[in-house]
């Protein structure tokens, strides 16, 4: 029943990046040279919606608390700095065993998993 759920929410999601494609908000990457799996650039409306949610996400967690000050850094970064941050040694990321089949799920994704099968 869970692969059932995971079907649905993947032709869910076809349904839906087929829509921002057709109003213009996304088109695959390089799609007029013959695309690049995977990569995605922005239609003018997706931009506008793409600022209009970072400004609002940066006013929430940046501008309006007295405890976060805003950098800009890239995601690539030395290990080290990783290790420094907590990120290495403190990632957990609990997986959850089906008895029967044998597979490991995430936990957060059979909760989203099991929560749309629970709405439909």
């Amino acid at each position: 029943m869970v692969y059932w759920a995971h079907m649905s929410t993947e032709k869910n999601m076809e349904e839906i990046v087929s829509l921002a494609k057709r109003r213009g908000f996304i088109y695959p990457g390089s799609d007029i040279y013959g695309g690049l799996s995977g990569t995605w650039d922005y239609g003018p409306l997706d931009v506008a919606l793409k600022r209009n949610i970072m400004a609002l996400w940066w006013k929430l967690f940046v501008d309006e608390r007295e405890d976060m000050y805003g950098v800009d850094a890239a995601i690539l970064m030395n290990q080290k700095v990783w290790q420094a941050s907590g990120h290495v040694d403190t990632f957990n990321d609990p997986l959850v065993e089906d008895l029967e089949t044998k597979q490991r799920f995430r936990a957060d994704h059979l909760l989203k998993m099991l929560a749309i099968r629970l709405m439909v």
